[in-house]
């Protein structure tokens, strides 16, 4: 007789109980009384201009205060937390990958995509113990990318084509293995 497998039950990366978000002296924007996602899963979330959707992105990663309800990240309550502890737990568990990119137009792309951690400990061990460094973790994921070029990785952000500026910012978010990675 051979014993049953199970399947791992999924991580909760997310989980939002009765969100609720207005902008001052406006309708409510967002509510939201419960969603969910797990280790693994993709979620596409689209909506007309204006209909919320970076606001929500902005709620998640703690940089926007909720009128009500409840926000976990990687277990841990975002909600409710000082501005430095959500920046903590941002840094720690969240790729973000701007509409705008963010790079640091004066760094190199290598300074880029490593500089989330700078800012986590957490991020920085994960991609040293992958990889053995922090360059090497971003060579393979700029290489992953299309960005293999050691002379253009030693290159400033600013002197980049747009679409090097995205896949730069893609690996800037995906560097140390945060739990959760959000495009917007």
């Amino acid at each position: 007789m051979q014993a049953p497998t199970t399947q791992p039950a999924a991580r909760r990366v997310l989980e939002i109980e009765q969100l609720q978000f207005a902008w001052p002296g406006e309708a409510p924007l967002i509510d939201i009384p419960h969603f969910a996602v797990d280790s693994g899963e993709r979620v596409f979330l689209h909506g007309p201009s204006g209909s919320g959707k970076s606001s929500l992105l902005n709620l998640v990663a703690g940089t926007l205060a909720p009128r009500a309800g409840s926000i976990r990240l990687a277990g841990e309550t975002v909600t409710g937390r000082s501005e430095r502890q959500r920046d903590r737990l941002r840094a720690d568990h969240i790729g973000f990958i701007f509409q705008q990119f963010n790079l640091l137009p004066y760094l190199s792309v290598l300074d880029n995509v490593v500089l989330p951690c700078r800012f986590s400990a957490r991020r920085h061990e994960r991609a040293v113990s992958r990889d053995g460094s922090l360059q090497a973790a971003a060579h393979r994921l700029l290489s992953a990318l299309g960005l293999a070029d050691a002379e253009l990785q030693s290159r400033a952000a600013a002197g980049l084509s747009v679409g090097q500026q995205q896949r730069v910012a893609a690996a800037r978010a995906l560097i140390g293995a945060p739990e959760l990675v959000m495009a917007d």
